[in-house]
């Protein structure tokens, strides 16, 4: 089991080791950017990773495309190319 904290006040949310990053969020009630839908394709899903970076897994291929073609800072991962393996917190401009 991994816990996914949030920088500004909220509950945290409890989920399975090596869920998706983008579904946790979404089953948890929390709205994440998108225009496709998770298809890896728009790179809006991008959430800042505060703290747990090495709870996360490797970036894949189509991860480190999309961060280059959108130049997504470093402490920000494409959420719906993510998985979670352990304790991270996050946040993002619209919650």
């Amino acid at each position: 089991m991994a816990q996914i904290r949030f920088a500004k006040p909220r509950p945290p949310l409890n989920v399975a080791d090596g869920v998706n990053l983008m579904q946790a969020l979404l089953a948890g009630g929390l709205p994440v950017a998108s225009s496709c839908k998770g298809d890896g394709v728009c790179a809006k899903c991008r959430i800042e990773i505060v703290d747990g970076h090495r709870n996360l897994s490797p970036q894949n291929e189509r991860e480190v495309f999309l961060r280059e073609r959108h130049e997504v800072p470093k402490n920000q991962r494409i959420s719906c190319q993510t998985t979670v393996h352990g304790d991270i917190t996050v946040t993002t401009s619209y919650w």
